[in-house]
């Protein structure tokens, strides 16, 4: 019986028939805990020399101190970025910027797109994560009312996406409500007729289904997928989805996120089983982008949280592909300091070792 981050306990049995570790949380739900394995060390990902490629506008009292962990999905021919804005009020709203390449951002919305609506996410809606899925956009985020944080879900048509009918937006309430629960993605296909959505109860990353996203999702059948790693790693403190899962031949690449115990943010990348992401198939044993620019770093007045790189969004740089090779680039965007917000690129190949895909 060990002591979890929120003083409650976590309950862990062994079960030798599947060589697994039975665990169960004080919500409480049973969960199965994969065994962990040795993995061989992935590539990393490149800083774009453009960085960064959003930073505040002074301006607009919405996003005037910073702008960080943006959601990005590629539609008709265009990269669509929402993200987080930090303003005067110290309330995060999100707000759009658009790109034709998916590095130079020509077009800014001078207003935000979603902002808080009621007393769950009244000091902010934080850190979404999109998802196309059945002709709808589906946004997760973090509805902060400055003392739980929980998930919000919310949709819009990709056509009043497109057109800009944001008073077409359509909440769905809270996953879990009352649940302390952050980095929520959603998958953007069905799974056995269900859909699922990565999410992290402190601090590991879990896996729920559900039979639709905008219903109520279930209180039990919850799994952990990924758990912190021991001693000072890395990710040893907390773990958690970064960008939406992205679909390659060789299952659902996702790049996460790892906190050491001295706070400092880093990604990291995961492989889940193309037809059950339940199943962890690779997971890097080392980092791949950590806390190294000035932009990182941070530390100075014009940032605001140091030594963080934090990500909720990726695609890929061929936009109308949908199942990516080994060749395929990933352009992953990026939080820095919680600040601004920067690129860095990897080929699937790189982020994936060989003895992984082969």
């Amino acid at each position: 019986m060990l002591p979890n981050a929120h003083s409650q306990f976590d309950f862990y049995t062994s079960n030798l028939e599947t060589n697994r570790a039975e665990c169960f949380w004080d919500v409480p739900f049973p969960v199965i805990v994969p065994s962990p394995k040795k993995h061989p060390p992935a590539g990393v990902l490149t800083r774009f020399p453009g960085n960064p490629v959003l930073t505040p506008i002074k301006e607009h009292p919405w996003e005037s101190k910073f702008v960080l962990n943006a959601a990005t999905i590629a539609l008709a021919g265009r990269v669509f970025m929402v993200y987080r804005a930090y303003g005067e009020d110290e309330i995060s709203r999100l707000g759009l910027a658009v790109s034709k390449d998916g590095f130079k951002f020509t077009e800014r919305l001078e207003k935000p797109i979603f902002e808080p609506d009621d007393r769950n996410e009244s000091m902010g809606c934080e850190d979404p994560r999109l998802t196309l899925l059945g002709g709808y956009i589906y946004m997760t985020y973090t509805a902060w009312d400055g003392e739980l944080p929980q998930i919000g879900l919310a949709s819009i048509s990709a056509k009043d996406f497109l057109d800009y009918r944001w008073s077409s937006w359509q909440r769905h309430g809270l996953f879990l409500p009352g649940v302390p629960n952050k980095d929520a993605a959603l998958f953007p296909e069905e799974f056995n007729g269900k859909v699922a959505m990565l999410h992290r109860i402190e601090p590991h990353i879990w896996i729920t289904y559900s039979s639709r996203p905008d219903s109520h999702w279930p209180t039990t059948g919850h799994q952990i997928i990924a758990k912190t790693t021991n001693g000072m790693l890395w990710d040893s403190k907390k773990i958690g989805a970064g960008a939406q899962p992205i679909k390659t031949k060789y299952g659902w690449l996702l790049v996460t996120h790892g906190v050491d115990h001295s706070q400092v943010y880093r990604l990291g990348v995961m492989l889940l089983d193309i037809n059950d992401p339940s199943r962890l198939i690779y997971r890097s044993p080392n980092f791949i982008l950590e806390p190294i620019t000035k932009y990182e770093l941070g530390g100075d007045d014009d940032s605001w949280v140091p030594n963080v790189v934090f990500t909720c969004g990726a695609v890929p740089r061929e936009q109308d592909k949908e199942t990516l090779d080994a060749d395929d680039e990933l352009i992953v965007y990026y939080g820095a300091a919680d600040s601004v917000i920067n690129i860095a690129t990897a080929t699937v190949g790189e982020l994936i070792p060989e003895p992984i895909r082969a």
